[in-house]
């Protein structure tokens, strides 16, 4: 297990992005990531069961954003606090290994939080002449 396993369990409850850097093994390196949390667990269908961080990599080419990592490849793993909606993913019919309760929407992030994060010099540029 990786050391924030705890924060990734929680994060695939909640909803929230994830900030992954991993060892890559199409692009022999490590990359950095936003990803959501999906599984923590066995691929299904495999011989010899192996527990691996599932993720939806939204930096992936497309038809490939569904991936397993071994915990080995994981250097780390940051909540972003940013919800992630499963329901709009192509994730198949799937049994998980993690419980969690995604029969609805997820949360959204309130559009005071995003107005505080704007920078002055942002909203200078757009106020009309």
């Amino acid at each position: 297990m990786i050391s924030s396993h705890t924060q990734f369990i929680d994060a695939i409850r909640a909803r929230e992005r994830i900030r992954l850097s991993f060892y890559s093994l199409p692009d022999t390196g490590t990359v950095d990531h936003e990803c959501a949390p999906l599984d923590y667990g066995p691929e299904p269908g495999e011989g010899a069961p192996v527990n691996q961080y599932w993720v939806w990599d939204y930096n992936a080419t497309p038809g490939k954003h569904f991936i397993g990592l071994n915990p080995d490849q994981i250097v780390s793993c940051r909540v972003l606090g940013m919800g992630f909606d499963p329901l709009i993913m192509d994730l198949g019919d799937r049994a998980w290994s993690v419980p969690r309760s995604w029969s609805s929407a997820p949360p959204v992030t309130p559009v005071t939080t995003l107005i505080a994060t704007a920078t002055p010099a942002a909203v200078a540029v757009n106020k009309p002449a």
